[in-house]
């Protein structure tokens, strides 16, 4: 029986956690302007539609520029800050831990204001750099929850390996430490780039007038009947490739476990004496 409660709640997670995504390429093929059943035709006119839309189309392409810059600045930001934490005599550790981890549990509705308040007292006006900053900030701990275990867990004996056998310390960073670390920053990448596309408190008040990140431009949007096709179209668009991207990462991780996997076995099946062949990264 508790087997097939499991069994149960586990199917009707998915369902609760999918259907209304699935609703939602639906509707983007209705015909009618009003996502309601039952549905009178299909068509792919709200796709058309969306895209000569500049002002959508605009908002989008805002979002994700500044979802990119941020997550390869956060990366990097994550990189030197887990550098730093790793560090053998650290003082301070824990606080500057609670420091990096702050936006977490600092509501973004009154780190916005706070922001709009420093910029005001700066003399500086709301822009889309102001954005990109203020993303940093709120992304910055998930790279550095992530970047930081991964580097925790490596083997200090290659990296002393590698000074003995005469490299500096950025070169072992960049040949060692780097390449392992890869994974985690790819997962980072992803993380800090989603949580900026898909932010709105930050964006709804250090954003421009007449330029609007996707989230602000969606909500707004989503009050104007014309416009809600449209967003419904962008919004499916946005699902399929979401899990294009979750395949091709799932597909990447096991093919680089089999890879593994099998110059292991390779290492097996060697002769006594032989030498390895190096594993290309």
């Amino acid at each position: 029986m508790g087997r097939a409660a499991l069994t149960a709640y586990f199917w009707a997670f998915v369902v609760f956690l999918f259907a209304p995504l699935a609703v939602l390429v639906v509707f983007a093929f209705n015909q009618s302007m009003t996502p309601t059943l039952p549905i009178t035709g299909w068509t792919t006119h709200w796709f058309h539609q969306a895209f000569s839309d500049t002002e959508l189309t605009g908002a989008l392409l805002r979002s994700v520029g500044i979802g990119a810059a941020t997550g390869l600045f956060a990366t990097a930001l994550g990189i030197m800050a887990s550098i730093g934490l790793n560090a053998r005599r650290l003082r301070l550790r824990a606080l500057i831990v609670a420091i990096l981890l702050l936006p977490l549990v600092v509501p973004y509705i009154s780190l916005a204001v706070g922001l709009l308040v420093l910029l005001n007292q700066l003399g500086l006006q709301i822009s889309l750099w102001a954005v990109f900053l203020g993303h940093v900030v709120i992304t910055l701990p998930f790279a550095v929850l992530v970047i930081f275990p991964r580097l925790r867990s490596l083997d200090p004996a290659m990296i002393e390996a590698a000074r003995d056998l005469g490299s500096n310390e950025l070169t072992a960073f960049n040949l060692v430490t780097l390449p392992l670390l890869v994974p985690s920053l790819v997962s980072s990448f992803l993380i800090c780039f989603i949580t900026s596309f898909d932010e709105f408190a930050l964006a709804s008040f250090l954003a421009p007038p007449g330029k609007p990140t996707f989230p602000v431009f969606l909500y707004t949007g989503s009050r104007a009947p014309g416009l809600l096709p449209e967003l419904i179209a962008i919004g499916s668009l946005i699902i399929v490739a979401s899990l294009v991207v979750i395949a091709v990462a799932e597909g990447g991780r096991r093919w680089a476990e089999r890879r593994l996997r099998g110059i292991t076995a390779e290492e097996a099946e060697l002769p006594a004496g032989q030498d390895v062949p190096a594993l290309q990264i």
